[in-house]
């Protein structure tokens, strides 16, 4: 779905989201979390946009205009209605939000896992990460997984960014049959990664970003753990406000989310919108189950 709002919109950042509700009705009353997949700005359009500013809460026309692409799945009552929209129908939009995705200042090797609809933040960074590969020299391995061929998004875009593309089905209709997870094992392995503590691991790497499910991003950790490599999660979860009013989102943090010393522990919780939804993947504590893990976007968004 590509929608028409305000050019600061451009200013977004890979793994940032907005929340979208409904102008008629209260049915559902809850708005929906969804990942920017991509931000253009435009000259103009057919359609208008009104700004609602937070001093004064009265709408007021918008002239500067962009245009925000959005990919989600109909799981459930309120995406069914994203599918019904057509041309001109508004929706009240909140974003972008969250904290995106950090980029890597110098890098030798840069990885980016997707499952299934986490596709779209891990695009807009593959894309982001294109337009400075050339002055950083980094090199671009993306590895999607799917429960089928049919879950493997943004095939085509990748391939025109560059990236070099590795695909895991669970039934074996593409690529490696099995997990993305173990497609990276493979990958590292090929590309004869070592443990941190071996001479060769001395220089920088770009390390680990990943978006897809909750089971995927916890057994990432020890890979990335394993080759030494720093892990950036991008988590799902079912919200409410998207901006740490509803306190819905909260997921187990190891030691206030700062990275500790070894042996140092400690447990406390942070919001995925607000604090998120891009995290230290080394400060989330995986073994806990959180609500990210047992009440996702697809279930809350169920009548």
């Amino acid at each position: 779905m590509r929608l028409v709002g305000p050019r600061r919109l451009a200013r977004f950042r890979p793994g940032q989201f907005l929340m979208l509700g409904w102008t008629d009705g209260r049915d559902p009353l809850l708005p929906r979390p969804m990942s920017i997949r991509r931000v253009r700005q435009v000259q103009g359009s057919r359609f208008k946009v009104q700004v609602a500013e937070p001093q004064t809460r009265n709408p007021k026309p918008e002239t500067r205009i962009a245009e925000v692409e959005i990919l989600y799945k109909v799981c459930g009552r309120g995406t069914a209605l994203l599918s019904t929209m057509r041309p001109g129908r508004p929706l009240r939009v909140l974003g972008p939000l969250g904290n995106g995705f950090t980029m890597p200042r110098s890098t030798t090797g840069t990885f980016l896992i997707a499952g299934g609809i986490g596709a779209p933040p891990i695009t807009a960074l593959a894309e982001k990460l294109a337009m400075c590969r050339a002055s950083h020299g980094a090199t671009m391995t993306v590895l999607l997984g799917g429960r089928s061929k049919a879950d493997l998004l943004c095939i085509g875009d990748l391939k025109r960014v560059g990236a070099k593309i590795y695909v895991a089905t669970e039934d074996g209709s593409a690529g490696h049959k099995g997990l993305v997870t173990e497609l990276l094992e493979e990958v590292l392995h090929a590309a004869h990664f070592t443990s941190p503590h071996a001479p060769a691991t001395k220089r920088r790497h770009g390390g680990i970003y990943a978006c897809g499910p909750y089971p995927m991003l916890a057994a990432l950790a020890p890979i990335a753990k394993k080759y030494g490599l720093p892990y950036q999660a991008s988590l799902e979860a079912g919200m409410a406000c998207g901006f740490g009013a509803c306190m819905g989102c909260a997921v187990p943090i190891n030691g206030g989310g700062c990275d500790l010393p070894a042996g140092q522990a400690g447990q406390t919780y942070r919001l995925v919108c607000q604090d998120g939804p891009v995290f230290n993947g080394y400060n989330v504590l995986w073994s806990i189950p959180s609500i990210s893990s047992i009440r996702s976007v697809d279930q809350i968004d169920r009548p």
